[in-house]
């Protein structure tokens, strides 16, 4: 038959070990929470689906990634803000007052610690003044790349 011919062999990936799956912890899952769920699954050696599971058997709802993800590029916005590339302090926060400069290192310093809350408790939500802080900096963000277009 002529579709033999054109469709080469499948192989199949085997199966995780069920052992090897039940054996699977909340601190081994938790390494991989920085990583897509598909990136943690493989690094883990085991389905994405089994991977869910075992988030759901831990009272995860969701896979955190996203979340820290979206943490981390508030984050580096704020060091963008603060300090430039060779360390040295933007000229926009040297004609700013302390105030401003020392508000803005406390916001760097609650988001970093919202992250790690998070990936202790992956369940957490952000806080809504996170949120609020997010989405000011993408209205900041799109304002700028419009007048950059203009």
């Amino acid at each position: 038959m002529v579709y033999a011919e054109l469709a080469p062999p499948v192989q199949k990936q085997p199966r995780a070990n069920r052992k090897r799956v039940d054996s699977i912890t909340l601190v081994n899952i938790a390494q991989y929470f920085h990583l897509p769920i598909k990136e943690a699954s493989k690094a883990l050696k085991i389905g994405v689906s089994a991977l869910k599971t075992k988030c759901r058997q831990y009272g995860i709802p969701r896979w955190p990634h996203r979340k820290i993800k979206s943490l981390d590029s508030l984050i580096h916005d704020l060091e963008y803000v603060l300090t430039t590339e060779d360390g040295h302090q933007d000229e926009w926060l040297q004609n700013k007052n302390a105030a401003a400069i020392k508000a803005l290192k406390e916001k760097k310093k609650l988001l970093e610690s919202e992250k790690e809350a998070i990936r202790q408790k992956p369940a957490l939500d952000l806080r809504t003044e996170t949120k609020l802080f997010r989405q000011l900096v993408f209205k900041r963000k799109n304002n700028a790349r419009l007048k950059v277009k203009d």
